[in-house]
């Protein structure tokens, strides 16, 4: 039963968000390693560009072909860190997947109190389910590709500005790491490069761990009653996952049940930082199987079934200040909402993607 004597849900609940936390401290870990990666690989680009210095020649041709050879050192630079940096994150990612995949059997047996949900899985089967993992449409490895390339094709484009405005060296090395100018700052380059990796890296673990835990529920599916979407409780969540909170899912194909929003990706993957996850609701102890009446009494009352009620996202807003309730929804929607105008789904289309507030007004 319940460690603390509430129900099994209850309980898989409360490890489930606990657990999200920890995620997240995580991926803090991850998100200060690839920024002192992009740091040294920062560095690495300033030397050659100041070894190079295109602009150190006068004449155009000569220029042309010092920045040629600076584009095809630099070329190769952003190739191999970024290759390097990926294989390790991949690493990462694979130990993720076991860990997440056991831990979505552990928490149901904890909170149960008997070993209820098996985590069966070889590691060539949670190998598989790595490659298999995609965020927003495609797999991270092209996604890492592709931010070598964005990188270099930013370098590349900023380098031949610079020179035909006739800039100094100095001026070319700002357009890399940024600085200031006219005491006004100037970003760089790697400035959105950092950026595009965070994202990545925030939205892959999210998702790789989603993936695994929802293949194990998958292979205990006869013992749960559905998945519930669980959003992170803060002012930073989408009105899209908002609306989705505690809502409940089929196990294998992902139907609403009693509701009407669509899964989409399903938590973690639905857009770019997406921090909701899920919850399993495991069946009443009758409805997989067993007599109740040889369970004890605390046993029985623990595992009912019913999916928790008192945590939802829209329940913790209505605890908050107006000037939170403004923030979370903006002034517009937060003054329908409050009139009670309309409720969290009315906030989404027919496809659970968020409207705008003049279709809102046109509604009401």
């Amino acid at each position: 039963m319940a460690a603390d004597g509430g129900s099994v849900n209850e309980r898989i609940l409360e490890l489930v968000t606990d657990r999200s936390l920890d995620l997240q401290r995580f991926t803090a870990s991850q998100r200060r390693e690839v920024s002192a990666f992009l740091k040294e690989l920062e560095a690495e680009i300033v030397a050659q560009l100041a070894r190079i210095d295109p602009m150190v020649v006068d004449r155009a041709t000569y220029q042309s072909q010092r920045l040629n050879k600076l584009l095809q050192q630099v070329r190769e630079t952003i190739r191999t860190a970024y290759r390097a940096r990926g294989a390790e994150l991949t690493g990462e990612l694979k130990e993720l997947v076991e860990i997440e995949a056991a831990f979505a059997a552990s928490s149901v047996n904890s909170a149960v109190g008997v070993s209820l949900m098996t985590d069966g899985m070889t590691r060539g089967q949670l190998s598989a389910l790595l490659d298999g993992v995609l965020v927003q449409g495609a797999p991270v490895s092209e996604w890492w590709e592709r931010q070598a390339g964005d990188t270099l094709q930013r370098f590349t484009d900023q380098m031949r500005l610079g020179i035909a405005q006739g800039e100094t060296i100095g001026q070319l090395i700002r357009r890399v790491r940024g600085g200031t100018q006219g005491g006004e700052p100037v970003s760089g380059i790697m400035s959105t490069s950092r950026h595009h990796a965070d994202a990545l890296v925030r939205s892959a673990t999210q998702a790789v761990s989603q993936k695994a835990r929802q293949a194990t529920y998958e292979d205990n599916a006869d013992l749960l009653k559905g998945i519930m979407w669980a959003s992170t409780l803060d002012l930073r969540t989408t009105v899209g996952c908002a609306a989705r909170d505690n809502k409940l899912y089929s196990v294998k194909d992902h139907k609403p049940l009693g509701h009407d929003l669509p899964w989409e990706n399903g938590p973690g993957q639905r857009h770019w930082g997406c921090r909701s996850t899920s919850a399993p609701v495991t069946k009443s102890w009758r409805d997989i199987g067993f007599d109740i009446d040889d369970l004890p009494a605390s046993t029985r009352a623990s595992m009912n079934g019913q999916v928790p009620q008192d945590t939802s996202f829209e329940a913790w807003l209505a605890k908050k200040t107006k000037a939170q309730q403004n923030e979370a929804l903006g002034p517009g929607r937060a003054d329908l909402w409050r009139d009670g105008k309309l409720t969290f789904r009315d906030l989404v289309d027919a496809r659970g993607r968020e409207l705008t507030l003049e279709q809102l007004r046109q509604r009401f």
